[in-house]
């Protein structure tokens, strides 16, 4: 019975306790251990939670049933499938094509690996996207994000220069001709 005891007190929740202290160059510093005593104890409060609506896709016989809604057609134009875009700044403009214009209550949106961005127009610019493949698709949602229509995905790859990889050939300076 006290090995038992024992045991549930060993493996009762522990209450992590975080610290702060300052060095003598003035940076600050945290652990859970504190240094010589000379640290401060820190409360930590649990951080801001977002939660974000996803666009929730109907089922076909909802969908079927649903016959007030037109038949969208969309499309990206540009860029094209397959397409490699070079931008150091990781600027990238998507075009596209919807037939007919979405009606007042319904939004067009550009999915970029899986997350939603509003479109203006028919166009949107995204800045600093991250080097690498990415996949682009344009739906119709409703008030409710039920998904009304979509195109086909769209996969691009976008490359920015490096500092690992040195100038690109254009930038190069040319090496002047040796002397004889």
């Amino acid at each position: 019975m006290r090995t038992l005891l024992l045991l549930l007190l060993l493996c009762a929740p522990a209450q992590a306790t975080v610290y702060l202290w300052v060095d003598a160059n003035g940076v600050a510093h945290y652990s859970d251990l504190p240094p010589h005593g000379q640290a401060q104890p820190v409360t930590i409060t649990p951080g801001s939670r977002v939660s974000l609506r996803s666009p929730t896709f109907p089922d076909r016989e909802q969908s079927a049933t649903q016959a007030a809604i037109p038949g969208y057609s969309l499309a990206i134009l540009s860029p094209e499938q397959d397409a490699t875009v070079r931008s150091n700044q990781g600027k990238l403009t998507i075009r596209v094509a919807a037939d007919p214009k979405p009606a007042a209550d319904h939004s067009l949106q550009l999915l970029v690996d899986g997350q939603a961005h509003r479109l203006q127009g028919h166009r949107l610019t995204l800045n600093n996207l991250d080097r690498g493949t990415h996949q682009l698709q344009a739906v119709v949602v409703d008030q409710q994000g039920a998904l009304l229509a979509q195109s086909p995905a769209v996969t691009i790859h976008l490359h920015r220069q490096s500092r690992l990889f040195g100038k690109p050939r254009h930038q190069q300076t040319a090496s002047p001709p040796p002397i004889p």
